[in-house]
């Protein structure tokens, strides 16, 4: 007759452990709702403080920036703080651009606001730190057909024509294309407003020194003309110039038959006879 086993015990867990694991899973869900409450109680206070104090957006850096190093938009991100908080020299999202170009005149912290005097030019700097290493501006005259009736405005686009010759031989040559204007008289920053026709006489456009010297020469043996492009368009304009015989659709002229020129040959050298005499 086999041996009959009774059941193993089974080890209930100690009353310890027990405690100890609901303990854990209780603080862990008092620690999650805990962050829950504070972030909607922070979230809620953002809320309340946009709707009761007027905010304003400034302009941070987004790095630590040296002295010496110059200011890029990529440098740049902007922050809303409420208006009484800001300083008055700040740098604002409005007026960023100004200060983009400008070199740090001392070391500033990522995140702090940037003011005009951490930079040399403050709000007014030098005109040249706007112009791209590389780069000249260069300021030409313009009518009004050439300052587009008085809507050409900074960071438009523009293709210059030269027109060239007399009346009868006149033509149309393309001479530079999509030029960035940085400046319509003493204007250099868009303006907003929609407002009408701004009178000036001169617009100033970034260029290459090779670009500045086409430009010169062609303002002392032709007209300019520019013409106004679309800041996406990337097409080129045609290289062919454009001739009165085009523009009012006459005939080419036939081909002026070539001359023959006789070829002078030159006499074979010998000796020469004299037959005869007296």
């Amino acid at each position: 007759m086999g041996k009959r086993f009774g059941k193993v015990p089974v080890k209930k867990p100690s009353k310890n452990i027990v405690m100890f694991l609901l303990s854990l899973i209780v603080g862990g869900a008092g620690v999650f709702y805990s962050k829950q409450y504070i972030e909607d109680e922070i979230a809620v206070y953002k809320a309340s403080l946009e709707k009761t104090e007027k905010m304003t957006q400034v302009v941070v850096p987004r790095r630590p920036m040296v002295r010496g190093e110059i200011v890029t938009a990529n440098d740049l991100q902007v922050h809303k703080l409420p208006e009484q908080y800001v300083d008055p020299n700040a740098v604002l999202e409005s007026t960023y651009e100004t200060a983009v170009g400008q070199r740090v005149e001392f070391d500033v912290e990522a995140g702090l606001p940037l003011l005009w005097a951490h930079l040399e030019g403050g709000m007014s700097p030098t005109f040249s730190g706007k112009v791209p290493t590389g780069l000249r501006a260069m300021t030409i005259r313009v009518d009004e057909i050439n300052s587009i009736s008085g809507f050409l405005q900074p960071k438009d686009r523009i293709d210059l024509l030269l027109t060239y010759g007399d009346k009868a031989n006149k033509q149309i040559f393309p001479l530079i294309q999509n030029l960035n204007v940085i400046a319509t008289g003493v204007q250099t920053f868009v303006d907003k407003t929609g407002s009408s026709q701004r009178p000036f006489t001169t617009i100033t456009i970034q260029v290459t020194p090779e670009q500045a010297q086409k430009i010169t020469l062609s303002q002392q043996v032709g007209k300019i003309t520019a013409m106004l492009r679309n800041p996406e368009d990337e097409s080129p304009l045609s290289k062919q110039p454009m001739t009165m015989a085009q523009l009012l659709n006459l005939p080419k002229p036939a081909p002026k038959p070539k001359k023959k020129i006789r070829k002078y040959v030159k006499p074979k050298p010998g000796i020469e006879y004299i037959i005869g005499g007296s």
